[in-house]
């Protein structure tokens, strides 16, 4: 595993710590160089599955300079019974909560958008798909976010954690030597 971090983070690619467990996400966090990513998580403190990410958890992306990117699945967002409106499932309203709370926690400048939307069945409703963005921007919008914040979270934020593992990758390429690991 970390053979594996390392030789990431030399070759510049993003470690992607969406599907592992809060031990894993700490150990990762503990040897990375570089920025990481949660390409589809959500906040554990608002929903329980999993997979979503802790707020001790998020503090450490902070300092790491990486991103949490939002899924909008129903079952990262709220779980699978979560009624309103009458209806089963989570809406936009409860993405946008996701985005508040790590906002309050880390800050804007560690969240993007990562729907996750060809690998789930159950979109929240109102973001059932890539078109209905603009209807997450405006809310955002609406409950008080910036510009510039609204930019960060639909893609900027992402663009600086790929940027910045390019530049880890180029002063580690300059210092180390590829691993010579192979699996058994």
């Amino acid at each position: 595993g970390a053979a594996v971090v390392a030789e990431m983070n030399r070759m510049g690619m993003v470690v992607d710590i969406s599907h592992v467990h809060d031990v894993t996400m700490h150990a990762v966090l503990d040897i990375t160089k570089a920025p990481v990513m949660f390409s589809h998580s959500s906040s554990k403190a608002l929903c329980a599955h999993p997979r979503d990410v802790p707020d001790d958890v998020l503090l450490r992306v902070k300092e790491n300079g990486g991103v949490v990117m939002i899924n909008v699945s129903t079952n990262f967002i709220a779980g699978p019974f979560w009624v309103r409106g009458g209806k089963v499932g989570a809406t936009l309203l409860e993405v946008a909560d996701h985005i508040d709370h790590i906002k309050k926690v880390i800050g804007w400048e560690y969240i993007g958008i990562g729907a996750d939307y060809d690998g789930i069945l159950n979109p929240a409703r109102g973001m059932e798909d890539v078109s209905t963005i603009p209807l997450l921007t405006a809310e955002l919008l609406y409950r008080g976010y910036r510009d510039e914040e609204v930019g960060g979270i639909l893609g900027l934020n992402v663009v600086r954690v790929l940027e910045q593992c390019e530049v880890v990758a180029k002063e580690l390429q300059a210092t180390t030597v590829a691993s010579d690991a192979r699996r058994e």
